[in-house]
């Protein structure tokens, strides 16, 4: 996960407009960080993580980050048999 220290980028997700290339990187992180609920809240929790809703349970996990993309419309990502997605 990428630490919010001086000289380095903050993580993807305090970024208020979210491109593409942010929402694969938030993906390919939660694929290896987020592989069950208990992981999922660890990563939430995480420094310089930040979102505006977190469900980890055992019927299903999904995030809605705070950002939105250019033309204004919310991302959230779940996980969909095992594979970190965007499903809007």
């Amino acid at each position: 996960m990428t630490d919010p220290t001086p000289g380095r980028p903050e993580h993807p997700t305090r970024r208020l407009l979210l491109r593409d290339a942010d929402v694969d990187e938030i993906l390919a992180e939660l694929q290896e960080q987020a592989p069950d609920p208990q992981a999922l809240r660890r990563w939430a929790a995480g420094r310089g993580v930040r979102t505006a809703l977190v469900r980890a349970g055992a019927h299903g996990m999904s995030v809605r980050l705070v950002g939105r993309t250019p033309g204004g419309a919310w991302v959230e990502l779940a996980s969909v048999d095992g594979t970190w997605r965007r499903t809007r």
